[in-house]
């Protein structure tokens, strides 16, 4: 069991290992695969400007616009790690699961072993 005070050096910054415990824990059950970030279609609403990935839901197209590249980043389910479009390795590959993704760094240190001790300090 982890002392729940330990702390983990994830791109430069130290994360309390009981704010990422959760989060982790979800990520070792799912099954990921290494791919680069690409953008993908995004529903984008006239009012406001929000957005959602557009993965073949109904909309209403007098509320709400079909962007094909408009989803431009995603984050990493344990540190929110900006994945995007582009050649940096670092920023623009990372591990999905065909809907989440997970930075490579996260992945190496907590699912690469998917060791049930805690963080890789």
């Amino acid at each position: 069991m982890t002392d729940r005070s330990d702390t983990v050096v994830i791109h430069g910054d130290e994360w309390k290992w009981i704010d990422i415990e959760e989060s982790v824990s979800a990520c070792r059950k799912a099954t990921w695969h290494r791919e680069k970030w690409k953008r993908i279609p995004a529903l984008v609403h006239k009012k406001g400007g929000s957005s959602s990935q557009y993965v073949g839901q109904q909309f209403d197209p007098a509320k709400t616009d079909l962007v094909q590249d408009g989803w431009t980043h995603d984050h990493c389910e344990i540190c929110w790690w900006t994945l995007h479009e582009t050649d940096n390795e670092d920023e623009g590959y990372g591990f999905t699961d065909g809907g989440s993704w997970v930075c490579l760094e996260c992945y190496g240190k907590f699912l690469a072993a998917a060791s049930p001790a805690g963080p890789a300090v």
